[in-house]
């Protein structure tokens, strides 16, 4: 029997005694230590024993502290350890505890070169009513998963149970202060950290090459909610954003066509919005895609627009309607005259291609100010207000 057999089937026995003692399923957390052929090629095989000898000897502290006298380690196969509270507790309860393991195990450790280590933390529940050990060898294998793959699961999951949400940040025309506008942007609604930005789920999607399907799920929240608006919300135009992925697929403009058919909205009221990267990555793709969504009666539009690398040639080609000014150069506009050149640089560009400026991060009155005389015709920030949930833009409105 291999190492990994034994290890396993003394988990699953200890597993079991608590089972019967408690008559509660069980939580247990595995750990494992990544970057262990870095150590052995560099520092030699018995320097990453000592390595994996300190782990363990970490963990068994941590577990007695934590989870109280009667925890248990176990050191499975390779670099992974298994940690067995000594009574059952909640799969909450552990990955509270997730955070306070990660920095008992961050302290350099003596044989390892670099003073650092990538470490992997996974919980997972053992039920009664199915065999141990499978749960055990299929925890260990979820573990074992690329980072790729662990990520694919976590999106999949969050689209599986309409964890997804959409926030609007609503948009101004500057002469007026009426509401034109709103951008459309994704939240995550984690069942146990509460509403998340974009952040994690994006990277995590991009990790696992499931951005089109996060796009696309996204864009039908937004759509499905906008058909149900009430009437004063129907003249807003929405900006939706797309990335070089979506741009990419060959079938992505026929797509969100169908989409928005569906869900009975006029195109003339969308905005599709992409960064400078996103229409460089593929000149001759985007250029298609956009042309085709354009086509649609949609409106194009480049985000963070003085953060790239843009060709202009490109810029001038590309069928786009609105430039966005970022946020860094807005927040200082009222103070810093390299800024308000910067500004002024592209909103004579944009008139002089015929295209409009939206103008994004207007936290007072005297950007606000600046951007009246500099010309720009449309504004979004904290000065009136952050993303919301659509059922608050009426409001905003008042």
């Amino acid at each position: 029997m291999n190492r990994l057999s034994e290890s396993l089937t003394a988990c699953a026995r200890k597993i079991e005694a608590q089972h019967d003692r408690h008559d509660e399923d069980a939580g247990v957390i595995l750990v494992q230590v990544d970057q262990m052929a870095r150590i052995n090629n560099s520092a030699g095989t018995a320097a990453g024993d000592a390595v994996l000898d300190e782990i363990g000897r970490r963990l068994e502290n941590f577990a007695g502290d934590e989870f109280g006298p009667g925890s248990c380690v176990e050191r499975l196969d390779g670099p992974r350890f298994l940690i067995v509270p000594a009574t059952p507790l909640a799969l909450g309860a552990l990955r509270a505890q997730e955070r306070a393991l990660h920095v008992a195990l961050a302290e350099p450790i003596v044989g390892d070169p670099h003073g650092r280590l990538s470490i992997r933390i996974a919980t997972a529940l053992i039920v009664r009513d199915e065999s141990v050990a499978e749960q055990l060898l299929q925890a260990c294998d979820q573990l074992a998963r690329p980072a790729s793959a662990r990520d694919g699961v976590m999106v999949h999951a969050a689209l599986s149970r309409n964890e997804v949400v959409i926030h609007y940040q609503p948009q101004y025309d500057v002469a007026t202060g009426a509401m034109t506008g709103v951008e459309a942007l994704l939240r995550w609604q984690h069942p146990e950290l509460g509403l998340l930005g974009a952040g994690p789920l994006v990277t995590a999607a991009r990790a696992a090459r499931l951005e089109c399907e996060l796009t696309e799920h996204a864009h039908r929240v937004a759509l499905a909610e906008m058909a149900r608006w009430p009437r004063q919300l129907g003249r807003l135009r929405v900006s939706l954003n797309i990335t070089a992925a979506d741009l990419g697929d060959p079938d992505f403009a026929a797509r969100f066509a169908a989409m928005a058919r569906d869900a009975k909205v006029d195109p003339d009221r969308l905005t599709l919005e992409l960064t400078e990267q996103a229409m460089l990555s593929d000149p001759a793709s985007a250029a298609e895609q956009l042309a085709q969504i354009r086509a649609l009666g949609c409106a194009i539009a480049i985000d963070d627009f003085g953060t790239g690398y843009s060709s202009l040639s490109l810029l001038a080609r590309l069928p786009i309607d609105y430039l966005k000014i970022d946020s860094g150069f807005t927040r200082t506009i009222d103070g810093s005259d390299r800024d308000r050149i910067v500004v002024r640089a592209i909103v004579d560009l944009a008139r002089a291609l015929g295209l409009l400026v939206v103008a994004e991060g207007i936290e007072n009155e005297r950007q606000l100010a600046r951007l009246a005389e500099i010309g720009v015709a449309t504004w979004q920030g904290f000065l009136k207000s952050g993303p919301v949930p659509g059922d608050q833009l009426p409001g905003l409105m008042e």
